[in-house]
């Protein structure tokens, strides 16, 4: 990647029973962004049969100039470019990052059923936890 390059970074909360239902209710979401799942993750501590998607792809906008402007408008573009009913959002930015979180439980179900919330991020460069390669779930090995 090159360093005006931007990488979207797309955290699903959905219901499901186990990680291939988490995976399999995304795969609409997945199509239709043209990404790839990076990471799945049991978060039922928090709620019971709570999982975490993690997909991913590069932006096509490019981080030229003005990094921020760039950022914001790759997380607005990604938004609208869900589907009718997806507006523009209000976007949180403090580069290398901007993100926002979609937290209408019966709009985001139409792209994935069981969705809770959505966090969609910009990355500027490559994203710091290494998205674009597929993440090691096995446990941590000491140092």
């Amino acid at each position: 990647m090159d360093e005006d390059d931007l990488v979207l970074l797309i955290t699903v909360v959905v219901e499901a029973a186990d990680e291939q239902q988490a995976r399999a209710a995304c795969d609409a979401l997945i199509n239709r962004a043209g990404a790839q799942i990076v990471d799945a993750r049991d978060c039922s501590d928090e709620e019971p049969g709570c999982w975490a998607v993690v997909i991913t792809r590069p932006s096509t906008e490019k981080a030229t100039h003005n990094v921020a402007a760039a950022l914001a408008r790759a997380v607005r573009t990604f938004v609208r470019g869900l589907g009718e009913g997806f507006s523009a959002p209000r976007v949180a930015c403090e580069p290398p990052t901007a993100w926002t979180v979609l937290d209408e439980p019966e709009l985001i179900n139409g792209l994935v059923p069981g969705a809770e919330r959505v966090l969609v991020e910009v990355w500027a460069g490559d994203d710091p936890f290494g998205a674009t390669t597929l993440r090691d779930n096995s446990p941590s090995k000491p140092s």
